[in-house]
């Protein structure tokens, strides 16, 4: 199990995925626990019915979610990489892991449910913008389809920055939280529809 410079196997599972290809990896090294913990932090806080993770990656984050998320028949982890899909399954055996691209998130059969979160941990400024582009649209699909549902995202732009523009109408970005211990320092958000704005700075 990796430890938070990445070491062990998910470090391995990390370095083979980036040499493949570092574009879509978008960091240097795998997620802090820091990181991990302030995402994990703002779902246990909401509190979803489901949780859909996508881009999991060495899964650095989903063992933060696997913890205070929702039961693993409710908990949906998404990767594109076949061989990070392999090291999921293996390091989340209860999980419902799905090899799947996140262009087509949207049209995965995912159980109804009162309440979604949609934890991305795409790289989206840094992959090709067509790729990017398609990826936020079906995010933006999958959200408006389920009910009470919210995204987080977090960059590692200016923490200003948002993660991308063109919302649906009554949609606002919510920053939670800047991550100053990670790899390079991330600010992770929220994008919520603007009834349920509570606290953060927007």
């Amino acid at each position: 199990m990796a430890d938070e410079r990445g070491q062990g196997p998910s470090g391995l599972a990390f370095a083979l995925a980036w040499v493949r290809n570092p574009r879509r990896m978008g960091a240097i090294a795998p997620a802090s626990r820091a990181l991990a913990q302030a995402i994990a932090g703002e779902v246990a806080r909401v509190g979803p019915e489901l949780l859909v993770e996508v881009g999991a990656g060495t899964g650095a984050i989903t063992q933060e979610l696997a913890v205070v998320g929702p039961p693993p028949d409710r908990f949906f982890v998404v990767e594109r990489d076949l061989g990070l899909v392999r090291h999921l399954r293996e390091r989340f055996a209860g999980a419902e892991v799905l090899h799947a691209c996140a262009t087509r998130l949207d049209l995965l059969p995912l159980p109804p449910a009162a309440s979604v979160m949609l934890v991305s941990s795409l790289p989206l400024m840094s992959m090709p913008r067509q790729e990017g582009r398609h990826c936020v649209t079906a995010m933006l699909a999958l959200l408006e389809r389920m009910p009470n549902a919210r995204l987080l995202q977090y960059t590692y732009a200016a923490r200003h920055v948002r993660p991308f523009d063109q919302l649906p109408t009554g949609w606002r970005w919510r920053r939670v939280s800047t991550v100053w211990a990670n790899l390079p320092p991330a600010t992770v958000w929220s994008l919520e529809p603007a009834a349920h704005f509570t606290q953060g700075i927007h």
